[in-house]
């Protein structure tokens, strides 16, 4: 059962900054059996003097690449050097291809760089990640892969861990989709402090308007809601969800954004245009190829252009042929070179065609890349057309090619837009995205 809160009326039952390269600490003993979702009896830890138990849970995280497994890692790295004992309460998902082997294990410790002022002497702080169950296959939901956890005994290990770690707060990512942030709501103890957070936005779901009142009772049996944007939250209404909310947007890594380094290899004069994305419907990576082909087209004087494409899915053999001939570098799924590819860029391509606070063009910026992006929500919040780079219409390849030639035969032009690009993001530095979060916790906990 959903757990009963006062005055909220019965629930119904259910049933069921960093890279991901920098794992380490792996502490042995205690790992979760691979073939099983079953925790195993895992000790409480001992009282900490100042700091708070908290985990975070979400189906979404490394190895997996996107937004939210984003969130979730930094926001625990950052509440980790604050003191407090954050756990990750994830899913084992499969490596993405280019990755390297091994995959993480299901229960290990992930270690942080230490705040600033922490002395040399001290230990790097480090927050726990267990996996539950495992991914289920490829899902395309609103033009997107999507996964959920799957496995036998599920429930009981939510149960059993939520129990054994004691935690003060319970702050579920993506609070109604499956698998494991439902589950969560549903085997969280009295007395532990209930948060959710809405990341996604969609125009319409017709399973979303079906489930909505069981759903409803899951957002009900919250202390607190959080969107990343305001565009995430008046989605959830449009589809009859009684939800109010705080906006606490992403944050951003920058001390890693602005440290990455150009690779040699590509250092040939060429101006290098880069797309972080999923290989799927609704990212349009095969907008910056066909606009890439326009400009071939073109007579005039204009530097080389060459595409870095990072990110893997299932239009990749498409985007493939579509580039042929063209100057396009696949790369795949890559972590620890992100920095260092955005680096190498002259150009930061953002084509999503839904996105409510994008994580993706937030890196870009922080990395001072001027970007050309699609006119959506998440990106009007982020970007003036004219100012950080160009706002475009959605999948118009004239006018992508259009913009990209101004910036291609512009350097001084691109530096401009990229410094503004830059600026504009400081304030979504994790430590101040971490200050509201955690002070939303203390104000839960004061209740």
């Amino acid at each position: 059962m959903l757990r009963n809160q006062p005055g909220r009326g019965p629930l119904l039952p259910h049933k069921p900054g960093q890279s991901v390269e920098r794992f380490a600490g792996r502490r042995d003993g205690g790992d979760l059996a691979p073939e099983s979702a079953a925790a195993p009896t895992l000790a409480a830890r001992p009282p900490l003097r100042d700091g708070l138990r908290v985990a975070l849970v979400s189906d979404y995280y490394y190895p997996d690449i996107g937004g939210m497994p984003e969130h979730v890692h930094n926001l625990a790295a950052e509440l980790c050097r604050r003191g407090h004992a954050v756990t990750v309460i994830t899913t084992a998902f499969p490596l993405p291809s280019g990755l390297p082997a091994p995959r993480p294990p299901q229960h290990e410790y992930v270690r942080v760089s230490p705040p600033p002022a922490a002395r040399v002497s001290e230990p790097a702080p480090a927050f726990e990640v267990v996996r539950l169950g495992q991914a289920s296959g490829a899902i395309i939901a609103n033009g997107s892969v999507s996964r959920a956890a799957v496995g036998l005994g599920l429930r009981t290990a939510m149960t059993r861990l939520l129990r054994a770690r004691r935690f003060d707060i319970v702050h579920v990512h993506a609070p109604i989709f499956p698998t494991l942030s439902l589950l969560a709501i549903g085997c969280t103890p009295p007395g532990t402090r209930l948060i959710g957070t809405l990341h996604t936005h969609f125009d319409d779901s017709q399973l979303l308007r079906l489930l909505r009142r069981p759903l409803q009772r899951y957002l009900d049996a919250l202390d607190a809601v959080v969107a990343v944007s305001d565009s995430a939250l008046a989605c959830m209404r449009r589809l009859g969800f009684s939800c109010d909310g705080e906006i606490i947007p992403n944050g951003v890594d920058l001390p890693y954004w602005q440290s990455g380094r150009p690779l040699a290899p590509w250092q040939d004069g060429a101006v290098h245009l880069i797309a972080q994305a999923r290989l799927e419907p609704r990212n349009h990576v095969g907008t910056i190829i066909e606009a890439l082909r326009l400009l071939a087209q073109r007579r005039g004087p204009l530097p080389p252009l060459r595409l870095l494409v990072l990110g893997e899915g299932p239009q990749r053999d498409a985007l493939g042929h579509k580039s042929a001939g063209l100057a396009v570098h696949f790369a795949g799924a890559v972590l620890a070179e992100r920095a260092d590819y955005v680096a190498t860029s002259d150009i930061y391509c953002f084509t999503a065609a839904i996105a409510s606070h994008p994580m993706a063009l937030l890196e870009g910026m922080a990395a001072g890349r001027p970007v050309l992006a699609h006119d959506i929500d998440g990106v009007r919040q982020l970007v003036t057309d004219g100012v950080e780079g160009f706002v475009l219409p959605l999948a118009d390849p004239s006018a992508y090619a259009a913009a990209l030639h101004r910036l291609a035969a512009d350097p001084a032009l691109r530096a401009r837009m990229g410094e503004a690009a830059r600026r504009r993001v400081t304030e979504f530095g994790w430590p101040r995205v971490t200050d509201r979060i955690e002070a939303l916790y203390l104000a839960l906990l004061r209740r």
